[in-house]
C-alpha cells in the first residue's frame, strides 16, 4: 500500500472521526475510553478477518500492532462477553435492531398480535398471549414492557387507548433523544453504512446501492421548503419499501429452534449544513490601486 493511499485513508478516518469526537465529548467520554475501545474493535477486527474459531495471538499482534499482552487481556475480556448475560453479547443478538425497534417491527408482521382484518391489533398492556408484554418478551428477549412502551410512546410510534390498550400508529421508530437508545441508534447506523461502503470497497463489480444526491451552494431562502420536498419524498418511499420488506410471506417467525434469515434494509436521511460559496476570479473586484 502507497504511503499516498495510506494518507488519503487517513484523511477519510479523520473525517469520520471528528463528529464521533464531537458525540464522545458531550458524552464525557475521553480520549483514554476511546482508546481502549479502539484496541477492542481492533482486536475484534482482525479476529473476524481470520475467518476460523481459533485465536491466533500472533497474527492479531501483526495485524493490529498492538502488544502481544494487550491481545491477550482484549481477547480474554471478549471471551468473556460471550456468556448470554453479558451486555455486548445482547448487542450482538439485536442484529442492528433496538428493543423498541424489534417489537414494533412484530407488531406489524406477526399474524398472532393481528386482528380479523389482518391488520396489527391494539392490544392489553399485560397478559399471557396476544398482550404488549407477550410481544415484547417474544420480539425483545425478555420483559421490560414497560420501558420498551415509554420509548414508543416517546417517538410517537404507539399510543394509549381508553380502555387502557396500546395501539401502534407508526412503522418505523427513530429517536432523537439523547438517552441510551438514541446513542444506540446512532451506532447502529453509522456501522450499516460504513459496512456498505467497505463491501463495494472490496466488490465493485457487485456494489449494494448507494447514492447521495448533494448540492454545496443551495440558497438558504430555499432551504425550508426543499427540507420538506425531502422529508414528504422520503417517507413515502420508505413507507413503501417497508411494506415490501414486512410482508409476513417474506418473513420468517421465530419459533423453538433458531432460523437462517437476512437482514436487508435500506437508509434515508438529509444533509444540511452551512457552506460558503468562493467567488470565482472572474468575479473579484479589481482592487483600487492608491495615488
Amino acid at each position: 500500500m502507497s504511503d499516498t493511499f495510506k494518507t488519503a485513508i487517513k484523511l477519510s478516518v479523520l473525517r469520520m472521526l471528528e463528529p464521533l469526537a464531537r458525540l464522545l465529548i458531550e458524552a464525557g467520554i475521553g480520549f483514554g475510553d476511546f482508546n481502549t475501545l479502539a484496541k477492542q474493535a481492533y482486536v475484534r477486527a482482525a479476529r473476524h478477518s481470520d475467518g476460523t474459531s481459533t485465536v491466533n495471538y500472533s497474527r492479531i499482534t501483526v495485524l493490529t500492532g498492538l502488544t502481544r499482552k494487550d491481545v491477550t487481556k482484549i481477547t480474554k475480556a471478549l471471551d468473556a462477553a460471550r456468556q448470554p448475560d453479558h451486555p455486548l453479547q445482547a448487542l450482538e443478538r439485536d442484529t442492528g435492531a433496538t428493543r423498541a425497534e424489534r417489537v414494533l417491527r412484530g407488531w406489524w408482521t406477526d399474524p398472532e398480535f393481528f386482528n380479523e382484518r389482518g391488520s396489527p391489533a391494539p392490544l392489553p398492556l399485560r397478559g399471557r398471549k396476544k398482550s404488549f408484554a407477550a410481544l415484547v418478551l417474544r420480539y425483545a428477549g425478555g420483559p421490560g414492557e414497560f420501558a420498551v412502551l415509554q420509548e414508543l410512546l416517546r417517538a410517537k410510534a404507539v399510543r394509549e387507548l381508553p380502555d387502557q390498550q396500546i395501539e401502534v400508529i407508526s412503522r418505523t421508530f427513530a429517536t432523537v433523544h439523547w438517552d441510551e437508545s438514541g446513542v444506540q441508534t446512532v451506532g447502529e447506523r453509522v456501522r450499516d453504512l460504513l459496512q456498505t461502503l467497505h463491501h463495494n470497497l472490496h466488490h465493485p463489480h457487485r456494489p449494494r446501492y448507494v447514492r447521495f444526491v448533494v448540492n454545496s451552494a443551495v440558497d438558504p431562502k430555499y432551504v425550508p421548503l426543499l427540507l420538506r420536498n425531502l422529508t414528504d419524498q422520503a417517507e413515502s418511499f420508505a413507507d413503501g419499501f417497508h411494506e415490501a420488506l414486512t410482508d409476513t410471506q417474506r418473513t420468517i417467525r421465530p419459533g423453538s429452534k433458531p432460523k437462517e434469515a437476512h437482514r436487508l434494509g435500506v437508509g434515508l436521511f438529509v444533509i444540511d449544513e452551512s457552506t460558503v460559496v468562493e467567488p470565482t476570479d472572474k468575479s473579484r473586484k479589481p482592487s483600487r490601486k492608491s495615488g
